[in-house]
């Protein structure tokens, strides 16, 4: 089974903690695990009223996740609290939480989509 694995030497920030709990939990689902299997991009994903962020790096099959923003990720996300926890429990998509400026977003928005199923957690 996959699962997303720490950076060396780190440990994760809140935000890292929950974001790894999902991801790790939706990585079960073969489908799933299939959309970013061969997917090559960094993600920063940050929460806007405390600026806390973590970075996602996937590469072909590893995904690894690190405290904190770098500088040139493939894309970007950022979004309140509130509407992070709307969009990782299933009340609102990932793509409405887009169209609607819940979320933020910059980059390479494919990306975005591909990774879009990780991030909301499966009842």
């Amino acid at each position: 089974m996959a699962e997303v694995k720490v950076k060396k030497g780190e440990e994760l920030n809140g935000l890292g903690r929950m974001l790894k709990e999902t991801i790790d939990t939706n990585l079960r689902d073969p489908k799933i695990y299939k959309r970013v299997e061969k997917l090559k991009a960094s993600v920063v994903i940050r929460e806007s009223t405390s600026g806390v962020a973590v970075t996602l790096n996937f590469r072909q099959g590893e995904i690894e996740i690190q405290n904190d923003a770098i500088n040139k990720p493939s894309a970007y996300q950022e979004a309140g609290f509130e509407n992070m926890a709307y969009v990782s429990s299933g009340q609102i998509s990932p793509t409405m939480a887009l169209l609607t400026g819940k979320v933020k977003a910059r980059g390479n928005l494919l990306v975005l989509m591909k990774i879009s199923p990780l991030m909301v957690l499966k009842g």
